[in-house]
């Protein structure tokens, strides 16, 4: 792909898809809406990426909040990665992704489902192979008279662990230019701190780049004739028989250890699937994940044993749910002290469906007894506002209002959902967040101080923002762009220019800071 083209479908992808699916996404985004600034950007990733070097990338080190995962206490450590470097990281990588998708097991043959390159409208993605292409596949499959036993593993810590080396090896083999395996090698390297592994969790660059270190394995499987399917990192193997689902585990543990990877054991089962054949169809599981798919992708938090968003009911859940009730439900959150996920999950949907909100005063004890749920019942809360009764939702923004006083130190997640929800209406509370903002430490997290500057936007006096100003010269690149917004957004223009001014002289080189107050014009 010509660089041009690679660089406009990566910032179409980020107006799409924003700079990752599991932070929200950044006002910056919107300021790519500006053509002028659109092409002053494309110009600036082109000259990096044409400099054939780590320097002259420009980019800077990334941050890691740890996020739960979709199992229980398991938790991803999500990259930071500022605009431009997510740009340049995305249009490097789309140089060369139509070679790898070229290289990579035919998608006629069903047996890779994850992230099939195939551009269209901003998308990167063919929208037929997705996580509920790949379960129901692997359902119709084990139906097969030929089928009897299932092998179901994943790649243990896939994106934290996949060796760098390993990678760039893979991408040398394949036909694309040199210069640009190198140089994602070493912007890889230095994102990694030198330490050989990992690659940034969240953006579709990494997707791109993780589903081509697989490519030997998927070929090795396929050369011994192993009848199998992936997406990302989690296989399903299927066998006659127990022997050769053991022998056949055995070979993928052999070769991915050859890359420096394993399988996770704990997550590792051969199940007799000789009985499935007397079901039929797809279950309603997948059909209601598949409303939640954007273009080609499961969005990260809908889906798992712990979601961190909630996901609408269909129609027909609601009828199904309205018929339950949650009485043993709510004597169980009372009375158990530890929770079960499910549990959990089901209260909080028959609550939903039923549309007796003021069932969700319980929400004290789900958040203490099991926290990892705090970001799915914060965004149910979001989500539900206008329904969920005044008097609750007062108590609600007190409570959490009274968590961030309190001086605990949560974890990262917990902070950021509990002050995204004192920013919404219905809950918001500035005057606890600008206390929250006063007692933050360096050490608090990598993108809290932001999410606390997103959530005073728009409701904050003058007094605060002057404040908030003061803080502008021990704040990261982007708390600082959050606060020039504020700054710019509230303060009057006599009172805010010769601010700006300065502004624009020490952030000469944040270029999206700069177009938040001085856009950029198309020349005439």
């Amino acid at each position: 792909m010509v660089i041009e083209k690679a660089i406009s479908l990566a910032i179409d992808n980020v107006l799409k898809e924003g700079l990752t699916d599991i932070f929200p996404e950044p006002f910056e985004v919107l300021l790519l809406k500006n053509k002028a600034f659109r092409k002053f950007i494309s110009e600036q990733i082109r000259a990096r990426i044409n400099s054939n070097s780590l320097s002259g990338l420009k980019v800077h080190p990334i941050s890691h909040v740890l996020f739960p995962k979709k199992d229980a206490y398991d938790f991803r450590r999500a990259a930071l990665i500022h605009p431009a470097d997510t740009i340049t990281y995305l249009a490097l990588t789309l140089l060369y992704a139509d070679i790898i998708e070229r290289y990579r097991i035919k998608k006629r043959s069903n047996v890779v489902f994850s992230y099939r390159f195939k551009p269209s409208k901003g998308y990167l993605f063919d929208p037929k192979y997705t996580y509920t292409a790949f379960n129901a596949y692997v359902r119709n499959k084990i139906k097969s008279n030929r089928v009897k036993v299932l092998v179901k593993c994943d790649i243990s810590n896939f994106y934290d662990r996949l060796n760098l080396h390993r990678l760039e090896s893979t991408l040398l083999s394949l036909p694309i230019d040199k210069k640009y395996t190198k140089l994602t090698n070493e912007l890889l390297l230095f994102w990694a701190n030198r330490d050989s592994y990992g690659l940034p969790i969240g953006g579709n660059a990494s997707r791109i780049l993780a589903e081509a270190a697989l490519i030997s394995v998927d070929d090795y499987l396929k050369s011994l004739k192993v009848r199998f399917c992936r997406y990302v990192d989690d296989y399903r193997l299927f066998a006659p028989n127990a022997k050769t689902a053991h022998a056949w585990l055995t070979l993928l543990v052999e070769r991915l250890y050859l890359e420096g990877l394993t399988i996770n054991p704990s997550k590792t089962t051969i199940v007799d699937v000789s009985e499935e054949k007397k079901l039929s169809g797809v279950s309603e599981e997948f059909k209601k994940t598949t409303t939640e798919l954007k273009q080609s992708r499961i969005i990260v938090g809908y889906t798992g044993t712990i979601p961190t968003k909630f996901r609408e009911l269909s129609e027909r859940e609601i009828r199904e749910l309205r018929k339950d009730s949650t009485d043993d439900l709510e004597e169980m959150i009372k009375k158990k002290e530890i929770l079960q996920p499910d549990d959990i999950k089901r209260f909080l949907r028959i609550v939903v469906a039923s549309g007796k909100y003021n069932k969700l005063r319980l929400y004290k004890q789900l958040i203490e007894k099991f926290p990892q749920f705090t970001p799915l019942v914060v965004d149910l809360f979001i989500k539900k506002a206008e329904l969920i009764p005044s008097k609750l939702k007062d108590e609600i923004s007190e409570y959490f209002s009274l968590m961030l006083s309190e001086g605990v130190r949560y974890p990262e997640y917990m902070l950021i959902s509990i002050v995204r929800l004192l920013g919404k209406e219905g809950y918001q509370n500035n005057v606890a967040l600008m206390e929250f903002f006063r007692s933050l430490k360096r050490n608090s997290g990598a993108y809290v101080g932001r999410v606390v500057l997103d959530a005073l936007d728009g409701i904050v006096n003058r007094t605060d923002v002057l404040e908030i100003r003061q803080y502008y010269s021990r704040a990261d690149l982007w708390e600082k762009r959050a606060i020039i917004k504020i700054v710019n957004g509230t303060l009057s223009e006599e009172e805010k220019r010769p601010w700006l001014k300065n502004v624009k002289v020490h952030s000469s080189n944040d270029h999206f800071a700069i177009e938040i107050f001085d856009k950029k014009k198309m020349k005439k």
